[in-house]
């Protein structure tokens, strides 16, 4: 029998996690906006205890730990967890932690007043179970909050490149929606009845949109966007693409990004899910 989450946790210890690593900084600039409305949304206080799941390289367990009492990042990702506890140590932060940790079936913070997610829950083989677990693990007045993405059309940083995908690779095989994966919570139905089912009560999602910055020129958005987007699997998970192939479509995912003088920003669409224990 293969280990729960076995495909996600290759993945992110392997190719996903080191190009996550290489791209932290342009990762974090992307990803700035929805961290600022996350902790909004969260309202993160002093007296909090906050497990934040699917943590990656650590930059919303760092605002987190800046705000909170303590802040214990998870993830199954041990190449992006080491270079999350370097970023504590140079930060001097003394109330953050990092764990390798499946937030599905593992132990996390006992008696956590917030749990918190930047597009780290969308992978779990078992969403139930896993929801039930955080849940298990929370203060009576405990709350819920993170983020995930809506669907990839609503996302032009999906979208744009994937079109492009389709011009030169032919795949007949629609992608199944529930799968885990990025945009497997895009369903707003779906995800109040997950939470709902693990015990989750006063289940609320709002949308917001954002521009995320995917670099100076469109050569390193494009390398960004096949690096860290949606096409890391294609480009690396295919043995039947074509080296041609690949510069085809870097090429025409380059003439294919909005010019700007400010650099590349393609939008994203997303929820803020909130959620309370009781």
């Amino acid at each position: 029998m293969l280990e729960i989450n076995q495909d996600q946790k290759e993945f992110w210890n392997g190719p996903g996690g080191e190009s996550w690593v290489t791209g932290q900084e342009t990762l974090d600039a992307a990803m700035r906006p929805v961290t600022d409305v996350l902790l909004k949304a969260a309202a993160v206080k002093s007296s909090d205890r906050v497990t934040d799941i699917g943590c990656g390289t650590g930059q919303t367990t760092l605002e987190i730990a800046k705000r909170a009492a303590s802040a214990l990042g998870v993830d199954v990702s041990a190449p992006m967890l080491a270079l999350a506890k370097d970023r504590a140590q140079q930060a001097g932060l003394s109330n953050v932690q990092f764990e390798q940790r499946d937030a599905q079936t593992e132990e996390l913070q006992a008696d956590a007043t917030l749990a918190m997610s930047r597009f780290g829950v969308m992978f779990f083989e078992d969403p139930v179970a896993a929801f039930t677990n955080i849940r298990r693990q929370m203060a009576d007045d405990g709350r819920l909050c993170f983020a995930c993405w809506k669907t990839p059309r609503e996302n032009a940083w999906v979208s744009l490149p994937m079109s492009i995908v389709r011009q030169h690779i032919q795949d007949d095989t629609p992608p199944d929606p529930l799968a885990p994966g990025p945009f497997a919570f895009a369903d707003d139905a779906r995800v109040r009845s997950l939470l709902e089912e693990a015990g989750w009560k006063d289940v609320d999602l709002a949308p917001a949109e954002f521009d995320m910055a995917w670099g100076e020129s469109p050569e390193a958005a494009a390398h960004g966007l096949i690096e860290r987007g949606p096409l890391r699997r294609i480009f690396v998970g295919d043995p039947f693409i074509s080296e041609e192939t690949k510069q085809a479509i870097i090429k025409g995912i380059q003439d294919a990004l909005p010019p700007s003088d400010g650099g590349i920003f393609l939008k994203g669409a997303i929820w803020i899910v909130t959620a309370k224990a009781y």
